[in-house]
């Protein structure tokens, strides 16, 4: 197998944006409303396409958004909606002032040391401020009826490919493990992606795993986790499903607000 690094794993692909920009705040980062504030000051790691970002400009005052992905840092400053976009990694970001909040949303499961990168956020907070952690559990996710086997196949080998580069499949669960000890308090509060046939936006949903097996799943291949004739097997059969007889899918997501 290839021995690619985490770093380069957790790369988006050509394609991700697709996903990224069917989410705003009030869809994929609920959590965020109960504490913005007129006039605080934002830093959103992790940022993407920017979409989620400027809808926190919404409630909020200054907001910087910052991603290590120049391709999406280009979409997001294309309408920056008054957000400020930068290019870089969070490990080298050193900016004049700090942050009364700071957010990372589904992006600490790309990281082999989240830790490392909650002690460098929680270092740019001003005092008093607040850090809001968003992730997921993958190993708790739950379909009805079950998919094909192909794309079980497929989700198996995703995990281990995460896993084997030292990502946490798991992290929604255990942020909390990696906060209390600074944190002066902290709230946790699941914020589940579910949908099922019939809601608004389920066919968006219940495809975001055939998004996956087209993007993801060449890296898969590429490091040799599953050949190529299995990739597309899983994204041809778990299409038929999704169209034919999925009825639900539950994405386990956990949300984590810690103020130091």
């Amino acid at each position: 197998m290839k021995t690619s690094t985490s770093y380069e794993r957790a790369a988006m692909p050509e394609g991700t944006a697709s996903v990224l920009d069917t989410r705003t705040i009030e869809n994929a980062n609920a959590n965020l409303l109960a504490v913005l504030k007129p006039g605080h000051s934002v830093l959103d790691v992790g940022c993407g396409s920017g979409t989620i970002t400027k809808g926190i400009a919404k409630y909020a005052g200054k907001v910087t958004g910052l991603d290590r992905s120049e391709a999406l840092i280009s979409l997001a400053k294309v309408n920056p909606g008054g957000v400020t976009f930068i290019v870089g990694d969070i490990m080298d970001y050193n900016p004049n002032e700090k942050f009364d909040i700071i957010t990372t949303a589904r992006t600490l499961q790309w990281i082999a040391q989240p830790r490392d990168v909650i002690n460098k956020m929680v270092s740019l907070l001003k005092p008093g401020g607040l850090l809001c952690v968003l992730d997921y559990n993958h190993e708790a996710i739950r379909w009805d009826p079950a998919p094909p086997q192909s794309m079980l196949d497929f989700y198996a080998a995703f995990l281990k490919w995460r896993a084997d580069a030292g990502m946490d499949n798991a992290i929604a669960d255990h942020v909390i493990d990696l906060v209390h000890v600074k944190a002066l308090k902290m709230t946790v509060e699941q914020q589940d992606e579910y949908a099922e046939r019939g809601m608004e936006g389920f066919d968006t949903h219940i495809s975001l795993w055939k998004k996956v097996a087209e993007t993801r799943g060449n890296q898969l291949v590429a490091d040799g986790y599953i050949t190529e004739a299995a990739r597309l097997r899983a994204i041809e059969e778990y299409d038929v499903w999704a169209k034919e007889e999925a009825r639900s899918m539950r994405l386990y997501l956990k949300a984590t607000h810690a103020t130091f």
